[in-house]
């Protein structure tokens, strides 16, 4: 027979529910790299306009991301580094939503058994 104190840790077990860092990781590096090669691609393909360069605005990464230009290449380049750079956000994401979580499961779990004290 569980106690009413293993109930309430199920429960709080339950809605505080552990994220996978590796699965976070690899869906948010996934969503990045998509996105920049999205939009690079789009660009290409949408053209100059005249008297103009193609995403002028979007080559600009290429100072934080080594390589990476507004062309097809360079499409693919970028969505590696985006990838890589999702990965390690969401994975950190991740690492820190379940130390809060635990954190705050542990602060709930000492109270409770605080109050169960001074209540006797």
């Amino acid at each position: 027979m569980t106690s009413k104190a293993d109930t309430d840790k199920a429960i709080l077990m339950a809605a505080f529910a552990k994220m996978d860092p590796v699965a976070l990781a690899v869906a948010v590096g996934t969503v990045w790299a998509l996105i920049l090669m999205t939009v690079t691609a789009v660009l290409l393909i949408k053209g100059a306009p005249p008297d103009g360069e193609i995403g002028g605005h979007l080559e600009l990464l290429g100072i934080y991301l080594p390589g990476y230009q507004v062309s097809w290449m360079g499409g693919a380049l970028g969505g590696v580094y985006a990838w890589l750079l999702g990965a390690v956000v969401g994975f950190v994401l991740a690492l820190l939503w379940n130390m809060t979580h635990y954190l705050y499961v542990v602060m709930i779990v000492v109270r409770s058994a605080w109050w169960r004290l001074m209540a006797d």
